[in-house]
């Protein structure tokens, strides 16, 4: 596994989380991505030395960056989703949308929750928000793909969106200053 450090904005605070991501040796189909865990709870950071020490005292290694558009300076904004719900759709709303997704589902599977997120009405949002994004290795050169969402898809992406929230809430990590290794005393 390589791990990478994921800034987030959350209950208005700025948080630094440890993504991990398999290093593609896997025999598995089965999407294996998550945050680092310790005793069930999420360990956090707040600055980016914290990060880097609570990484260490986990025994892994942060690789650079993985998504370059997320820091400290700029987190990923996890507070304010479903405003971007209603405004015009662009690549950069279904940008944000996907990537508050996909991390809400890699939260959700460190801590052995759902986001109840499969069906075939979910599946058709994912798969709108995905092509949204327009990839050059996806939309085809001179096209543009923008998504339309009903009220009911609006309503059922703020339903998934919320649930993560609340998954990260219920598992977060009261003090994230105050982590400790799991063989080693806290001190004061």
């Amino acid at each position: 596994m390589f791990s990478y450090p994921c800034w987030i904005r959350f209950q208005g605070r700025t948080l630094g989380l440890v993504w991990q991501s398999e290093d593609g040796t896997g025999d598995s189909d089965e999407d294996t991505d998550r945050v680092l865990t310790h005793s069930g709870r999420i360990v956090s950071a707040s600055t980016v030395e914290a990060l880097s020490a609570l990484a260490d005292r986990h025994g892994l290694g942060l690789q650079s960056a993985f998504d370059l558009e997320y820091s400290i300076d700029t987190p990923q904004d996890l507070d304010g989703l479903e405003a971007l719900l209603e405004l015009p759709v662009s690549d950069g709303t279904c940008a944000e949308l996907l990537n508050a997704w996909n991390l809400f589902a890699d939260i959700a599977r460190s801590v052995g929750a759902t986001l109840d997120d499969r069906g075939p009405k979910a599946s058709k949002c994912y798969d709108k928000i995905f092509y949204g994004n327009n990839l050059e290795c996806i939309t085809p050169a001179g096209e543009h793909y923008s998504p339309d969402f009903s009220a009911s898809e609006r309503q059922l992406m703020t339903e998934i969106l919320d649930r993560g929230r609340t998954i990260l809430a219920n598992h977060l990590q009261v003090d994230p200053e105050r982590e400790h290794a799991p063989d080693q005393p806290h001190r004061n």
